[in-house]
């Protein structure tokens, strides 16, 4: 933000521009002030100017004479806004604020760490070691898992295909004659126990 005071009291300093480049900017006949006019009816510390939070104020410091905003006296503080017109004594400056809007600086794109060299010098490094780059395959088959994955289910009571029922009625006629048999009679027993259960 930049705030100038334009001065437009008519004479050799009209026109010009008092740049406020701090927080708070005095105006009064005391050799402490920022601006010290050479007039009896400004007061020693007449007033400030203020700019906080990205604002700008004006404050009186109870001036004999007192200050005005746009022929208004203020008492205490008020805010000020771009081409008010400020009177301290016999001076009258107009008031420029000029708000800068904030530069937002692109995001940097991500540094490329996948260039061909350093991928190249990474494979080199890993073959020094005497380590796997992931490309090369194993020649020794005993790393290969054996087994199958393919599990044999067995079908619940009710669900038997054709096949399975043709060989059970083939079964059954077969097992007629081994009806008295009690290696037969025990197999059927606990048949019968087995398919109970699973009904449940």
């Amino acid at each position: 933000m930049k705030v100038n005071l334009v001065v437009m009291t008519a004479g050799k300093a009209q026109g010009q521009r008092l740049p406020i480049t701090l927080s708070q900017f005095t105006i009064g006949r005391d050799p402490q002030c920022n601006l010290r006019p050479a007039s009896a009816m400004i007061s020693k510390r007449h007033c400030a100017i203020l700019i906080r939070d990205g604002k700008v104020f004006l404050r009186d410091f109870d001036s004999t004479n007192g200050t005005f905003v746009n022929e208004v006296q203020i008492k205490g503080e008020a805010p000020l806004k771009n081409d008010d017109v400020l009177k301290v004594g016999p001076l009258e400056f107009k008031v420029a604020i000029e708000i800068r809007p904030q530069a937002t600086k692109p995001t940097p794109p991500p540094a490329d760490t996948t260039d061909d060299e350093s991928v190249a010098a990474m494979l080199l490094a890993l073959q020094e070691d005497g380590g796997k780059t992931g490309v090369e395959q194993s020649d020794d088959e005993s790393s290969i898992p054996q087994g199958s994955t393919v599990m044999d289910m067995i079908p619940m009571p009710g669900e038997e295909n054709k096949e399975d029922k043709d060989k059970k009625s083939a079964d059954a006629k077969k097992g007629d004659a081994k009806q008295g048999d009690p290696a037969h009679l025990a197999a059927k027993a606990i048949l019968e126990k087995y398919t109970r259960r699973q009904r449940r």
